[in-house]
């Protein structure tokens, strides 16, 4: 009998895969689903009859993941500190929630799991007993989505109460919670470090768990300091308990998926004794892995691809290839597109939601379609977030377009992200990695690097957003000719197989399917199809000055965000090999890159000094700010001789190259 998850794996294979490679691939066991029913069960591993019990008949959770089964027994059994390594989508955050509630839910009773009262009828332990757990991860929707999977789990226990204080919700209401009384906080360092420093109501003296998740994004966002001053807090303030059987000691538990220097860093900070907790090799794959395989890995049944494609023809490919991807209804049903800065994704959201899309159309429908822009013109709010995907929908199978990035207010980011995960329609996110890191975003069939990550571990990341808790899913990055065709080494290393799964696909393998039907058949019309597109985009840009300013923004954003790739992938991504007037044709605009400059740009990581240094090199000197200083919002305006050499070498590279894309100058 086939499966749903089967009949969706085939749907997926022929119609993704088929943009890639039309090979056969035999089907990989999944690395992080559950276990076999029957096999491990969680009261086998000591969780209380009435937890399991919630668990499948409330969370439909029939058995643990490998992850779980290990790390439930060890915590449930010791008191002592624990780094927790898995990878992606395995689990992991109930793996160090189910011990932690149930060591609290034993609290009311040792003897009786079930939450015993005293002589009124309350249970021994309430809102008022004090904070026991506190639970810190490195953003704002990661700590919501762990909140929203403690709440569920808490249902069976609702004398435990949970709540959050993370950065861009007011403090006066987050004070207001933490004097009624939470008995489990979850927090981001830097909100959690303000309230130990201000807030008098908070009170952690009998604080016994603190779990910090994601150790690794932790360490790289900066939060070592904070980090350090919470634990020196926790441990000055720790006070023997009057509730019998909390204990004596405070445990924590360093959750990341690797184990590179600064999570060890964090770790010679943090833990104490700690006890490696990972997933036995045989329960993931059934192989026995080398001793010295620490690394992080890819879940086996991921599907990975990369497309190599010349800069000048990334968003006509990249829209093919989603046009494509929901040809047919039911092939797709949610996608992540990644992007490297907030003013790309802006720019991308409105392209792909533009009203006039390209298409062979009656004067009649010319005529409407520009009435329609014009009065949708006052649309392009940065705070919309949501709306049709104009660019790749057809009648049979509409598709829903979201963006996501961390400029947006916070109250902006948290309802896009619900509306895309309970969407039960076909949709796409247009994100930053601020979607990357641990969310558990449902049914994501199909994840996109249009912007290569900043790192392999990033990488990671990004496409762990798909083929979760035993799931297929797939995977396709964008790389550029040249030096960016080394990265294919780097992806290498992800796989067990040593990559052998990896496919190769270009853009022209791309435009032929979606402009021209397929590979056997398409005719030249194909390239017709695809400049068209291309040129209308183009002229929608110029005709339109607010849209046109994203552009510019987006494509500034993009070469500073460029920059700032790690050192030691960076002859991978060497903006001094970028071609600027190239890449501007990704962006709509037609200005030579010397012309391309908006004052005033978004603040934030994008303006790093390093990215400009950078700058320098490939486009001129900086311009003056009126004051006589520098403007640090904005780009190179002057055209020097050097870039405008540089810029007609690779030209005439790329020519005698013999490359076989079509003219979209």
């Amino acid at each position: 009998m086939q499966t749903a998850a089967t009949r969706n794996r085939n749907i997926i294979t022929s119609n993704i895969h088929g943009l890639v490679e039309d090979v056969p691939m035999e089907d990989a066991k999944p690395t992080n689903a559950p276990l076999i029913d029957g096999l491990d069960t969680f009261t086998n591993l000591g969780l209380s009859p009435s937890l399991a019990a919630h668990l499948l008949t409330k969370m439909e959770l029939k058995a643990p993941t490998a992850i779980q089964r290990a790390s439930i027994s060890q915590l449930l059994k010791e008191d002592s500190d624990a780094f927790i390594q898995a990878e992606t989508g395995s689990g992991k955050t109930l793996a160090y929630l189910l011990p932690l509630v149930q060591r609290i839910m034993a609290l009311s009773n040792p003897k009786n799991m079930s939450g015993v009262t005293d002589s009124r009828g309350e249970p021994v332990v309430h809102r008022d007993s004090g904070l026991f757990a506190i639970i810190l991860a490195p953003t704002r929707e990661l700590c919501k989505q762990i909140s929203v999977v403690l709440e569920g789990l808490l249902r069976c226990a609702h004398w435990i109460v949970a709540g959050t204080v993370i950065g861009g919700e007011k403090k006066k209401s987050e004070k207001a919670r933490l004097r009624k009384g939470l008995n489990i906080l979850v927090a981001t360092p830097g909100r959690l470090a303000d309230h130990l420093e201000n807030t008098q109501a908070l009170d952690v003296s009998n604080v016994r768990w603190l779990v910090l998740d994601e150790g690794d994004r932790l360490m790289e966002l900066g939060f070592e300091k904070e980090l350090q001053g919470i634990i020196e807090k926790l441990t000055a303030r720790q006070r023997p308990s009057r509730i019998p059987g909390v204990p004596a000691n405070r445990t924590t538990i360093l959750c990341s998926a690797t184990l590179k220097m600064n999570v060890q860093k964090l770790g010679e900070i943090s833990l104490k004794d700690a006890v490696h907790i990972k997933a036995d090799p045989a329960d993931e794959d059934g192989e026995p892995r080398k001793k010295d395989d620490d690394g992080f890995r890819v879940p086996a049944q991921l599907k990975q691809s990369y497309a190599i494609v010349a800069a000048k023809l990334r968003l006509v490919t990249l829209t093919a290839y989603l046009k494509r991807t929901f040809m047919r209804k039911g092939s797709v049903m949610k996608a992540i597109v990644f992007v490297s800065c907030a003013d790309s994704v802006d720019f991308h959201f409105e392209v792909f939601s533009r009203k006039n899309q390209y298409r062979e159309q009656s004067e009649e429908e010319k005529e409407d379609d520009n009435e329609d822009a014009a009065k949708t013109k006052s649309e392009a709010s940065p705070h919309r977030t949501i709306a049709p995907a104009t660019a790749f929908s057809n009648p049979s199978n509409p598709v829903t377009l979201h963006k996501l990035h961390g400029s947006l207010p916070q109250h902006v980011r948290t309802a896009t992200l619900n509306a895309f995960a309970r969407n039960t329609e076909p949709s796409v996110l247009v994100c930053t990695d601020v979607a990357s890191r641990g969310l558990d975003l449902p049914n994501v069939d199909l994840v996109i690097e249009y912007d290569p990550a900043f790192s392999a571990d990033d990488h990671t990341h990004r496409i762990g957003r798909t083929a979760r808790l035993g799931r297929d899913g797939r995977a396709l990055i964008f790389l550029m000719p040249g030096c960016e065709e080394n990265y294919v080494e780097i992806l290498k290393r992800g796989y067990r197989d040593g990559g052998k799964t990896l496919t190769r696909t270009t853009a022209e393998d791309i435009l032929k399917r979606s402009f021209g039907g397929n590979l056997q058949s398409a005719g030249k019309d194909w390239e017709e199809k695809a400049t068209d597109w291309q040129m209308d985009l183009e002229r929608w840009a110029v005709d339109n000055p607010e849209y046109l300013e994203m552009a510019r923004r987006g494509y500034q954003s993009h070469i500073r965000a460029y920059a700032t790739h790690i050192a030691s992938e960076r002859s991978m991504f060497n903006i001094k090999e970028l071609h600027l007037g190239h890449l501007a044709k990704s962006f709509a605009l037609r200005d030579r890159p010397s012309k391309i400059n908006v004052p005033g740009l978004r603040p934030g990581k994008d303006d790093a000094k390093k990215d400009y240094k950078a700058e320098r090199n490939t486009a001129g000197k900086k311009r003056k700010a009126p004051g006589g200083g520098r403007d640090d919002g904005d780009v190179p305006s002057n055209d020097t001789t050097s870039a405008a050499q540089m810029m007609r070498a690779k030209l005439k590279q790329h020519m005698a190259a013999g490359a076989s894309e079509f003219n979209l100058a």
